[in-house]
């Protein structure tokens, strides 16, 4: 008589969830991946700013030049860096107020600004709560510039700081004459009338420092227009463009400051 053999199935165990050791090892990796990504996001976020700043700056520098040749004039109608009574606006970056001293203009001065488009600017509001945003909101009212206050950087090589003193936009002007020169920054802000529809570029821009104590919520971060006029010694003046800037926390920065910072960065891995 032969035997049956009968097979009966394996019936599986089904896993209702992980054990213990493997919830630690799962929880060890993340907590070792979240502290790369914590470390990693505001050296990613600098450089991401740099990066943006240096190409914000190089546009701006070529769109002006490409203005001046096709209108023979620059855009009018920028943030002045003043606050209303001719004092500097407050809330600039600590660089940039260092180097700043409120003057005014000659009538030869004025006239040689507008000969090249430059005739008004508007105030800046120091009550702005959203400084760079609402400190001269589209639509502000304008002031002429002539024989009032304008904000005149001090010329590289003055001693006011080691940073400036090293020509971070490259001005030249100074070095260039014996004549008197005035350097005199703006800031590009909505109400310039290169900016809007159909205008040279869309809206007012706004620079992201590197450094986030110089946040645009609390600190004035338009970009700036450096213009100078040079008064010789017939008493006649002549108006230039410059350069167009950043505005970090040491001063205004020029498009290859912040491709320098920008690879210097990747250099040490930050």
């Amino acid at each position: 008589m032969k035997r049956s053999c009968q097979i009966r199935p394996v019936l599986s165990r089904r896993r209702r969830g992980l054990t213990l050791i493997e919830l630690v090892v799962v929880i060890g990796i993340l907590t070792i991946l979240g502290g790369l990504v914590v470390q990693t996001l505001p050296n990613l976020m600098k450089r991401t700013h740099l990066s943006k700043c240096a190409d914000t700056i190089s546009a701006l520098n070529k769109i002006w030049a490409e203005s001046q040749a096709l209108n023979s004039r620059f855009p009018d109608t920028y943030d002045s860096l003043m606050a209303s009574g001719g004092t500097t606006y407050t809330k600039l970056t600590p660089g940039l107020s260092r180097l700043i001293t409120p003057t005014a203009l000659s009538a030869t001065e004025s006239q040689a600004l507008a000969s090249i488009g430059i005739k008004s600017v508007v105030d800046l509001n120091p009550a702005a709560v959203n400084v760079t945003y609402d400190s001269a909101p589209l639509g502000v009212t304008k002031r002429t510039i002539t024989g009032t206050e304008v904000a005149v950087l001090a010329a590289p090589g003055t001693g006011i700081s080691p940073y400036w003193d090293t020509n971070p936009l490259g001005l030249k002007r100074h070095l260039e004459t014996t004549n008197p020169v005035k350097y005199i920054a703006f800031g590009i802000g909505p109400n310039c009338n290169g900016i809007g529809a159909g205008k040279l570029i869309q809206e007012a821009p706004v620079h992201f420092g590197a450094d986030d104590t110089i946040n645009p919520n609390n600190v004035y971060q338009r970009y700036l227009a450096v213009f100078s006029v040079v008064t010789d010694t017939t008493g006649r003046a002549t108006a230039y463009f410059e350069a167009m800037a950043g505005n970090d926390v040491d001063g205004p920065s020029s498009s290859e400051a912040h491709i320098r910072g920008f690879h210097e960065g990747q250099a040490t891995g930050q």
